[in-house]
């Protein structure tokens, strides 16, 4: 079975002329073979194309190239007699076997033991018979034929370890141990999340290797491709463990500058910094959350559902935890611009205008604690008797606005 990748990557090309003379007959077809894999190619491959043309367009040609819907084909004169290019280009019984495959799809799931007992782990072909067998095994896997997917991805990651990094085929044998993860979590109910971290590990290292416009590069990037990985990846429990904020770093480094959810995952990895930093006390996770949530900000679009939100994190960062840890005014100082920001975004009606309330005159209390400016708690009293005045009687929140008045009252 072929497997994808760039189409045309190592051709095999067949031509049966209708008649041996080329004055006999003016019909000349050749009929394009192709093995997806850019390693030595398995049997005279999958037909990708037919191309149909008069000796004497062929002939007269010359180093021109003949363009077919997706291949690029040049032609030249061999002298050979009868099939001894095509011959010359298999090894007959392994060739056999591996074309019945192309033909039909069970037959070479029932042959697989043929294929692989001609091809042990010291053979050049082992890779390229273990890829043909996994992803035969992993089709009838998706059509519901009861076969154990770790079967199928031992043999995928089998065959990758066969081809490690520099190896032609590297990128082709990531993605296809990415494929088999993916069928895994959509079809089995017992997959786990490790089976998602591993498939957007793999298309980490999978991307920088495909170039713009090939084959393998569109379909990494399509819609099954690397957005659907990063999406079932947000859709997973944040954890604040080390596997898990390495995993949220992949994803953010799969959405580059412009990525639709580039937004998202600057929100997930932030987030899970500033929970192991309230865990650990490490400065380091504080400062990168910083960092991470300053771009959110500015990436945060005109019309966004809360722009405040992100406003709020960061000044939540800088005047509360990073001025607290480490005592530094301007970090306060930014906070309550910051908070001040959040506020006019979140005007009276706004479902968290009483929060930007609460939080601006925090935030001014403490930096009257800090400086004994009697402008920042005149104006912190004024927000507290403004976030009771929005709770009265019977509010389910009033005792904790009468609190916070009473509070800053007494500074």
């Amino acid at each position: 079975m072929s497997t994808p990748g760039d189409a045309g990557n190592r051709p095999s090309v067949s031509y049966h002329p209708k008649n041996q003379s080329s004055q006999a007959s003016p019909a000349f077809s050749v009929e394009i073979r192709a093995s997806y894999e850019t390693d030595r190619m398995l049997g005279s491959g999958e037909v990708i194309g037919k191309l149909e043309l008069s000796w004497d367009d062929l002939l007269n040609h010359g180093d021109e190239p003949f363009v077919h819907p997706s291949l690029t084909l040049k032609v030249a004169v061999v002298h050979a007699c009868d099939d001894a290019l095509s011959d010359s280009l298999v090894d007959c019984e392994l060739a056999r076997d591996t074309d019945a495959g192309h033909a039909q799809f069970a037959a070479y799931v029932t042959s697989k033991r043929l294929v692989l007992d001609q091809c042990p782990v010291s053979h050049p072909d082992h890779a390229a018979a273990l890829t043909n067998l996994a992803w035969a095994r992993l089709m009838g896997y998706i059509r519901d034929d009861l076969q154990a997917i770790d079967d199928i991805t031992s043999l995928f990651r089998e065959a990758l370890a066969l081809r490690p990094q520099r190896h032609s085929d590297h990128p082709l044998s990531l993605y296809n141990l990415a494929e088999a993860l993916k069928s895994s979590w959509r079809h089995d109910e017992e997959s786990t999340a490790a089976d998602i971290c591993e498939t957007a590990q793999l298309y980490h290292e999978l991307l920088p290797l495909c170039p713009e416009g090939t084959y393998l590069r569109s379909i990494v990037e399509g819609p099954n491709g690397v957005d659907y990985v990063i999406g079932e990846c947000q859709n997973l429990t944040k954890d604040a463990s080390e596997e898990g904020i390495c995993l949220r770093r992949v994803v953010l480094e799969l959405c580059p500058q412009g990525h639709q959810h580039r937004l998202r995952a600057l929100d997930d990895l932030s987030w899970i910094l500033i929970t192991r930093f309230t865990q650990c006390g490490n400065i380091d996770d504080l400062d990168e959350n910083i960092r991470f949530l300053r771009e959110a900000v500015s990436l945060c679009p005109e019309g966004h559902f809360d722009p405040a939100y992100y406003l709020n994190m960061l000044a939540v960062s800088l005047g509360h935890y990073r001025f607290d840890h480490q005592g530094k005014p301007n970090d306060l100082d930014e906070a309550i611009s910051l908070y001040e920001e959040a506020l006019r975004l979140r005007p009276v009606g706004h479902e968290y205008h009483n929060v930007s309330l609460n939080n601006l005159g925090a935030a001014l209390v403490s930096r009257f604690n800090e400086r004994k400016h009697i402008d920042d708690i005149t104006r912190a009293i004024s927000l507290y008797r403004e976030a009771l005045a929005l709770r009265p009687p019977g509010h389910p929140d009033r005792e904790i606005a009468l609190h916070g008045l009473a509070h800053v009252l007494t500074c």
